[in-house]
């Protein structure tokens, strides 16, 4: 375990997380102001309920909300990168609309400005993307056989999607969300390789993240898969994941990209263990017994999983041995059960 004198930002400095609000984002800054960080964070809207949840557990002045409504307004970033040691990039576009153009562009547009201005700031020593698998893979199996990921995986086929007119309009969305990924990920790349900024970059790429919900508004995935309680089978019928990452974990893994020196130019990745529906289904049935709107198992839809495989396997793992102490990945159980009591269910 990795002692704080060697992290590559010493604790009390600032750092800045971009989507603070969301599930992930908000589960990355409720870590690091465990480690004793400041932590800046922005969001779209006015969202009280945030600086509320962290000053009630780390007290006035360890997080300080910014509202900054869109992401590549140039003087917005700059204004929010001053006295900024770190950043964590969490924000995207989540709308999963159809229209290629405008979500692709802006996400791209977002990530450069952001570290156009990150260049800018001498204090800025370390940037991490939060990006996510489909950036290197598709949510669907490409034929038979295993897809492997290296550091050089891209997801072109859903790319290729985004644009074609004749793409089915019930995958378009998620077409053009998972090619927003991919290309977002991949200018940072190239971004990055070209300007040789004064910073270290990384990347970390989740699959389907669960758990803690540090408020309901907050759920993303983690809140998408609890909805099985309430008879909501969308996150099943996506049929859009292979594997799962607890959000705890994921916000290590970040924490990492962010704080390990060893760690350069890299692209994490947040597969835990494969994501199979009826054990998902089953332990929430366990967790919630009385629940009778849950899906009967006969009623599980046969959706793949587990197609990928990381080359090399166990980087993500070893890391969050290495620095943290923690030998092995949340498993589903602790992640759903975490999920079902952040909401009192």
């Amino acid at each position: 375990m990795a002692s704080k004198e060697s992290y590559a930002l010493k604790v009390g400095e600032r750092i800045l997380v971009t989507g603070a609000n969301g599930f992930i984002g908000s589960n990355i800054v409720d870590f690091l102001l465990s480690l004793g960080y400041i932590v800046r964070g922005t969001v779209r809207s006015e969202k009280p309920w945030v600086n509320e949840v962290f000053e009630s557990k780390y007290g006035a002045g360890k997080f300080e909300p910014f509202i900054v409504p869109n992401l590549d307004d140039k003087e917005a970033i700059d204004a929010v990168l001053k006295g900024v040691s770190g950043v964590v990039h969490v924000a995207s576009d989540t709308s999963f609309s159809a229209d290629a153009s405008k979500v692709i562009n802006s996400v791209v547009a977002a990530i450069e400005a952001v570290l156009e201005a990150a260049s800018k700031v001498p204090s800025v020593k370390r940037v991490v993307l939060t990006s996510s698998s489909v950036a290197a893979a598709p949510p669907r199996p490409p034929g038979e056989g295993s897809l492997l990921l290296t550091q050089d995986t891209w997801n072109d086929a859903s790319v290729k999607e985004a644009w074609d007119e004749d793409t089915p309009a019930e995958i378009k969305g998620f077409s053009v969300y998972a090619a927003s990924k991919t290309e977002g990920e991949r200018a940072a790349s190239n971004w990055v390789k070209k300007n040789n900024p004064g910073f270290t970059f990384n990347s970390v790429l989740p699959d389907y993240t669960t758990g803690n919900l540090l408020h309901p508004t907050s759920g993303s995935t983690g809140l998408l898969l609890l909805q099985l309680l309430e008879g909501n089978n969308a996150a099943i019928l996506m049929g859009a994941c292979q594997y799962y990452i607890d959000v705890k974990d994921l916000a290590r893994l970040h924490a990492i990209a962010l704080l390990d020196p060893s760690v350069k130019s890299e692209r994490l990745f947040g597969y835990a263990s494969p994501l199979i529906w009826r054990d998902v289904v089953s332990t929430l049935r366990e967790l919630c017994p009385t629940n009778e709107k849950l899906i009967k198992d006969e009623d599980i839809p046969p959706v793949g999983g587990g197609f990928v495989k990381v080359v090399p396997p166990n980087r993500s793992k070893e890391l969050l041995s290495s620095f943290f102490g923690q030998d092995e990945w949340t498993s589903l159980r602790e992640s759903l059960e975490a999920g079902v009591n952040s909401l009192g269910l």
